[in-house]
Order: structure tokens, then C-alpha cells, then sequence
């Protein structure tokens, strides 16, 4: 059946939108919602107090931000979750048929497009580049299956994620004085010292926004709404 895998791979999204909802529950309980620019934090005061201020303002401006990630997530979800049930009631219906091999053709060459420029754009979101990698492969299988149906549901969805890692990469274009991991990955610590816990881990070439230093350690935010300390070693300017 040409939808086969879609029906395999749609099968956990409810269950993942529930999971990120919960998330998205959680982060805006602790945020209090509160709208924060992705911008560079003020020169640091000397003063012990101020710093704990600023360190307290960092934090709540990654939640704030993770909390629009997770937003944008369950968004892009649905919209894939919208268009497998769409594709469940037009195999029933009996008008599979209904999109073309020049729809497919159309919607390939849009796909790869897409999927080239994420991978250029956002080299960092492994996972999510992994994703529509293989949806594009799918796509072109199904294409190539005579099922123009099916190749352009999985194109559709690669589409989509290709169009996420592109809003993503805009935003981080548009901020100042951005660093990005130079090392193979680099941890990101509760503390400035190798003995704190480790939050995550950032993969190389993933844009950091600084806030402060101390020592040889820096305060940074991600794109994804994490905040921590890494070394200062493991960072360099980002190019412009």
C-alpha cells in the first residue's frame, strides 16, 4: 500500500503531541510567559548581586524561549498529523488518485531544494536534518513506485521541517556578537567549572549567544531555549 509508512510513521504523533503539549505546560508555568527579544544581554555589573540578577534574567529568557520552540514544534506536529488524516480519509474515500505525477515532480524539486539549504543553514539540528532526509528518500521511493500520492505526503513533511531549520537560522542571522561550537560537541554545565552537572550537549557548529564571562568560562543561550556555561576554547566568533 503506498501509504503504509505513513501510517507507521503518523502513529506516534499524537502520543509526541501529548508529550511536547505537557512540555509546553511545564515551561510556560515557569515562565510566566513573558515575551522576550533573543537579543545580547548588557555589559555585567561587578556587583555580586546585579550578576546573580543578570544570571536570573538569562535563565528566564532561555525559558521563554524554549517555550516558543516547543510552540513551534507542536505546531509543525499537527500540521503533519492534519495531513496524514487527510491522506487516511482520501485512501477510504477512494480519490488517491487525485494528485498527479506532475504535482510529485513539483513537489520534489521544491523539497530538495528546501532540504539542501536547511542542511546548510542549520548544521547543527542533526536530528532534525536526519528527519527530513529520510522523508525526501521516502518521497522519491514513492515517486518512483508510481504512488505520486504518497510522494507528495512525505515531501510535504520534509518540506516542513526544511522550512523550521529555515526560520530558525533567520533568527540567529539577525543576532549580534553570535559564537558558534568549534569542538567535535561541547558540554553545557550548570556552573563555570568541569565539576558542575551537565545540562546537554552541543554539537558542533551550533550558535551560542554570550552573556557573560568568568574566567575562562561563558554564560551562553541556544536557540532552542537552553542556557548554561561552556568553555571558552570550545567557542568561536560566529562568521558574518
Amino acid at each position: 500500500m503506498p501509504y503504509a509508512r505513513s501510517s507507521h510513521g503518523c502513529s506516534h504523533r499524537p502520543r509526541r503531541l501529548g508529550v511536547l503539549a505537557g512540555c509546553l505546560a511545564a515551561c510556560l508555568a515557569l515562565s510566566g510567559c513573558a515575551f522576550l527579544d533573543f537579543s545580547p544581554a548588557t555589559d555585567p555589573s561587578p556587583s555580586a548581586l546585579e550578576l546573580a540578577k543578570q544570571d536570573e534574567e538569562t535563565y528566564r529568557q532561555a525559558q521563554t524561549e524554549r517555550v516558543q520552540a516547543l510552540e513551534r514544534e507542536v505546531s509543525r506536529l499537527r500540521s503533519d498529523l492534519e495531513e496524514a488524516e487527510s491522506a487516511m480519509v482520501s485512501i477510504e474515500s477512494g480519490l488517491r488518485g487525485a494528485q498527479t505525477r506532475a504535482d510529485a515532480v513539483s513537489a520534489l524539486a521544491e523539497a530538495r531544494i528546501s532540504v539542501e539549504r536547511a542542511r546548510a543553514s542549520a548544521p547543527w539540528r542533526r536530528a532534525e536534518i536526519a528527519e527530513l532526509t529520510d522523508k525526501l528518500e521516502e518521497a522519491e521511493r514513492q515517486f518512483q513506485a508510481g504512488n505520486p500520492g504518497s510522494a507528495v505526503f512525505f515531501a510535504s513533511r520534509a518540506q516542513r521541517i526544511a522550512d523550521s531549520l529555515g526560520e530558525e537560522s533567520r533568527r540567529i542571522a539577525a543576532v549580534k556578537a553570535t559564537h558558534v561550537v568549534s569542538a567535535p560537541r561541547a558540554n553545557l554545565r550548570v556552573g563555570p567549572s568541569t565539576t558542575d552537572a551537565v545540562l546537554g550537549v552541543l554539537p558542533e557548529s551550533t550558535p551560542v549567544l554570550l552573556q557573560r564571562a568568568e574566567g575562562e568560562w561563558l554564560l551562553v543561550r541556544t536557540p532552542d531555549g537552553s542556557a548554561g556555561w561552556v568553555h571558552a576554547s570550545l567557542l568561536t566568533t560566529r562568521p558574518r
